[in-house]
Parts: C-alpha cells; structure tokens; sequence
C-alpha cells in the first residue's frame, strides 16, 4: 500500500481561486486542479492508494468550517453530531472507519483562538486522526509558550500534528518553525507525535540534522527532492531511521508518480522503501 501523508485539496467552489493565488505566490505551477477528483487522477496515474489532506486555517473564523469539511469527507457526508461542547476522549474506534477511505482529511486549529478545547473534542468525536498547523501563515513561533497548551490538548486527545517545517518559498522570513523551535516542542510536550514536513525544515538542512535526526518525531519527504537530490535525501533518512519517515507529495505542488520513483530510487532496502511508501503511515493512521 503506498499511502502519500501530505497533499492539498479545497472544496469545488473554492480550489480555482485558491490554487490560482498559492501559485501566484509561490511560483510554482499545480500539478492538479486542487479539487479532491484532481488528486484522485493523480492517485491513481501514480499507483497511490491513501492521501492525506492537510488544510490549515489562516484566521480562527475558519476553523470549525475547515474541520467540518474534513469530517465530510472522512465520513462520506455523514457527519457526526456536533460535539464541540464534549469532554475530550480518545476515540480508537475511529480509526478502523478510515480503511476503506482512499482520502482521509486532517483537521486544523489557529494559535489565536480563544478555546481550543471544544474543537479538538469535535475532531476526537469525528473521528479526524490529526491536525496541520503551518506557523508561516498563522503567524506564530512554532516554540511559543502560549501553544504549549493546544499541544497538550492534542497529545492529551490522542491526535497527531503536522507541522510545515523550514522555509515556505511562498512567503518572507522569518521561519516560524526551525528545527531547533521544533526540538524544544519536543522536550516540552514529548508524548505529543509530531509530523515535520520537508524531512523537518525546508531548506535547514544542516539545522534538522543538528537538532531533529533521531528524535522521537516523524519526518515527511513532501516537496524535498529538488532541493535535497537523493544522495543527501538518503543520508538524512539513514540518520532520522526510516521506521520514522513517511512519503508525502504536497500535491498539487508536486507529480505523485515522479515523487513516488524518487523514492524507489534512493539507496535503501526494500524493506526500507515499503515502510517510507507505506508501512510507516499505515501504523499512524491504524490502517490494515
């Protein structure tokens, strides 16, 4: 099973809009229209049987829309009833609902809301395994002492989160969340699992050896390749330990099939590239 734990997608009404500005800003042109039936013609031109879709919200207006949407998708239009006001519990059972999902969207939170709690217990009661935050566009230190608690919520709720990590060749300095402001999430909040995207800081490659290979986090190869080239890309595997890598496009911003041949063609065992396709998120996500 090749499950890509890094990809983008918007709802109908929004995807032209929304890819036509990321491109504008980024000055990279999509691989798809942004839509969810793009990224399932691209799954399946790339052999990719799970994708991970990783929303964020820019304001905390958007926030419960955003996740409301995840559970849509998650639950094929069935969602669940809003549980906003629960207590937080962990919701195994959730999990086993996703394996027949070729799409499983992730949830999103903003550092500046005014009470995490409810959210994270309707994400819990839909069945959401994770949340993305990207610091860069929420505009915050990624280490800031005021996050620790929606960290702990998370750890707390059993949910995973996904962080953009290293620089986002969309937007200006500075990096909200370098490798070394991620290590210090990780003594602070070290039962929390954490996703680094970029194998843990675009373009801070020495700084993710220095402060993040071998710790106890998952890093994801999403939008790397071109940068890293796959001696380096191999090395850094080697040092993080590829029980601890997961695959990820950032589709539309990258062709699946491509990504998915980079990887087969790093020096690693076979074991080792099963694990980095698929084997590692399948444990994540609770996928048979």
């Amino acid at each position: 099973m090749i499950i890509d734990i890094h990809t983008h997608a918007f709802p109908d009404e929004i995807a032209p809009r929304a890819i036509e500005a990321l491109s504008k800003c980024s000055g990279v042109a999509p691989h798809t229209d942004g839509t969810l039936a793009g990224l399932r013609a691209s799954m399946r031109k790339a052999g990719i049987d799970r994708a991970v879709v990783a929303p964020i919200a820019t304001k905390p207006a958007q926030v419960a829309s955003i996740n409301r949407w995840a559970a849509e998708v998650n639950n094929r239009g069935e969602v669940s009833r809003d549980l906003r006001s629960a207590q937080i519990t962990k919701h195994p059972a959730a999990k086993a609902d996703r394996a027949h999902h070729d799409i499983i969207c992730l949830g999103t939170l903003h550092p500046d809301q005014e009470d995490w709690g409810p959210d994270i217990a309707q994400l819990v009661a839909d069945g959401t395994p994770g949340v993305k935050l990207h610091p860069d566009y929420q505009l915050f230190f990624v280490d800031d002492a005021k996050v620790m608690p929606m960290y702990r919520a998370l750890a707390d709720a059993g949910l995973f989160l996904l962080f953009h990590a290293g620089v986002d060749i969309g937007l200006p300095p500075p990096v909200h969340c370098t490798p070394g402001r991620l290590a210090r999430v990780l003594d602070e909040v070290p039962d929390l699992t954490v996703i680094a995207a970029h194998m843990g800081g675009y373009k801070c490659w020495d700084e993710v050896h220095r402060y993040l290979a071998g710790r106890n986090l998952f890093l994801d190869t999403c939008y790397t390749f071109a940068d890293l080239g796959a001696e380096r890309m191999t090395a850094l595997i080697r040092a993080h330990g590829a029980d601890r890598v997961l695959f990820g496009t950032d589709s539309p911003w990258t062709d699946q099939a491509a990504e998915v041949a980079n990887i087969r063609g790093l020096d690693l065992d076979a074991a080792e590239i099963d694990a980095l396709l698929g084997g590692n998120a399948q444990k994540l996500l609770g996928l048979s």
